[in-house]
């Protein structure tokens, strides 16, 4: 094991060569388990998956990910009804402690931003954020991933257009994340909102949750993003300006747990659907060739069709495939016990995946590389 502590709770902690690593990683694995090969770097490891609220793509990858690198995976739930003290009888930052005495890494999806951080800086082995009130990292680097694997042919990604049709809210974490992480590669994004539902407007800047200081460091992170890497955010309330000349066209959950009301999709059919801001096959036919995204679970009907999630450029389903690919390298890259390592299968292959987590180990350190 290894007695970094290097957590993942951002993409924007980690420089864009980190991130491509990663990338790198992650592919390599991806090829090894297609073989059945999946170095067993997790070999007598456990990690402790919390959960306060519903997952299907994240703990089935995170558990199945830390199964074939050969470590444990517990389940758990915190928070009212969670059978943990977490967020009940016990203080957060005593719940860490005590958690990661018993393993060797924590994944955690919590909310509340300042109780992950709490949760995270009283650990003792390396967190993964699983999902908090405006992050959702591992998903974020799985559609960098996605994109890259799926790149129009002579398009580097600095060529890239993206465009993401729903609502800019702070809580749509991926529309958030990609704004601030693909124009650091020099790419663009389009954010196609309603009126009212851009990050900084009306609608959003009135919920409660959504204070000015997350604003504004919303703000100044994507232009910094922008002056890092040399690419643009492009905002609009025209849904096919959003699109056009798009490589990839990414949408999101109108409706979150806990907002599936009648009036709720009464008025997202108002504001949304009628006008235009759905990804359908009249949509798309602005941007002919583009790809759809979408990070599931999606409500067929409403943010998109059935033909733009079904049609052959669809990226849905490798994209929901990707999640399990992504979480294998990030535990064995952050947890891999790679010093002595004495190998399963004897491939190539596998020595290969050892010796790329040593280098980028050593080209990294244990420092976070974006500031």
């Amino acid at each position: 094991m290894t007695d970094r502590t290097k957590n993942f709770m951002d993409c924007w902690d980690y420089s864009t060569d980190e991130l491509l690593d990663m990338v790198d990683l992650i592919r390599q694995l991806k090829d090894a388990a297609r073989k059945r090969q999946v170095p067993k770097l997790l070999a007598d490891q456990s990690l402790a998956m919390i959960f306060n609220g519903n997952s299907t793509r994240t703990r089935v990858s995170f558990e199945v990910a830390t199964q074939q690198l050969g470590g444990f995976a517990l389940y758990l739930t915190g928070g009212e009804h969670g059978e943990l003290h977490l967020g009940k009888r016990e203080t957060v930052g005593d719940t860490a402690r005590v958690v990661s005495s018993m393993v060797e890494g924590v994944a955690i999806r919590w909310q509340d931003l300042a109780e992950i951080g709490e949760f995270a800086a009283n650990c003792s082995v390396p967190v993964f954020n699983m999902m908090d009130y405006m992050h959702h990292p591992t998903q974020t680097l799985c559609d960098l991933t996605t994109i890259i694997e799926n790149l129009p042919e002579g398009k580097e990604l600095k060529d890239v257009k993206l465009a993401f049709i729903g609502t800019d809210d702070l809580n749509e974490s991926s529309a958030g994340d990609l704004a601030k992480l693909l124009p650091r590669f020099g790419a663009t994004v389009a954010l196609g909102t309603p009126e009212g539902h851009a990050f900084d407007e009306e609608y959003n800047v009135n919920e409660p949750a959504n204070t000015p200081e997350l604003l504004e460091l919303t703000r100044r992170q994507r232009a910094q993003a922008c002056e890092e890497g040399g690419g643009r955010i492009i905002e609009t309330h025209d849904p096919a300006e959003a699109v056009r000349d798009a490589d990839f066209v990414y949408t999101g959950c109108f409706c979150y747990e806990g907002m599936e009301s009648e009036s709720e999709f009464e008025y997202f059919q108002r504001a949304f659907v009628e006008k235009g801001f759905q990804v359908s096959e009249e949509l798309l036919a602005h941007c002919p060739g583009a790809k759809t995204m979408h990070y599931l679970p999606a409500l067929r009907g409403k943010e998109m069709t059935d033909y733009a999630m079904d049609f052959e450029g669809s990226l849905l389903w490798k994209q929901a495939e990707n999640r399990l690919h992504t979480q294998r390298g990030l535990l064995a890259y952050l947890m891999g016990d790679v010093d002595g390592y004495a190998p399963v299968y004897g491939t190539d292959g596998e020595q290969a995946i050892v010796d790329a987590i040593k280098a980028m180990r050593k080209r990294h350190g244990s420092d976070y590389t974006h500031c």
